[in-house]
């Protein structure tokens, strides 16, 4: 039997070449969802000191923490709807949403708190 071991470092090349562009993709992907959630929170909220973390991204929708630098608003959620263009469109934002809620706007389970 002939042993893999002289192949792993161009099989890891191989590998991390081929998750480069995903990663590449996520990262532009959550630039969009936070720009989106920035303008919406200046325009909507009034939070003039927002920081956003993307939580998490599934099926289209993401599930956003927003809070303000100097504790000003209580920390809130966003969810969010990409559109299939790179861009994204906040639903909703707020402190605490039920399962019921999020079914009703359309938001995947899985993005659940």
């Amino acid at each position: 039997m002939t042993s893999l071991r002289p192949f792993l470092p161009l099989l890891s090349l191989a590998v991390a070449i081929l998750l480069m562009p995903s990663a590449h993709a996520d990262e532009a992907a959550n630039n969009a969802i936070i720009q989106a959630t920035m303008r919406y929170v200046f325009q909507e909220a009034g939070v003039n000191d927002p920081a956003v973390t993307v939580e998490k991204v599934a099926g289209g929708y993401a599930r956003v923490k927003v809070r303000s630098l100097s504790g000003a608003t209580d920390p809130a959620t966003a969810y969010l709807k990409g559109r299939g263009d790179g861009q994204w469109t906040v639903i909703t934002l707020g402190t605490g949403f039920t399962a019921a809620d999020l079914a009703e706007l359309g938001i995947p389970a899985s993005l659940a708190n």
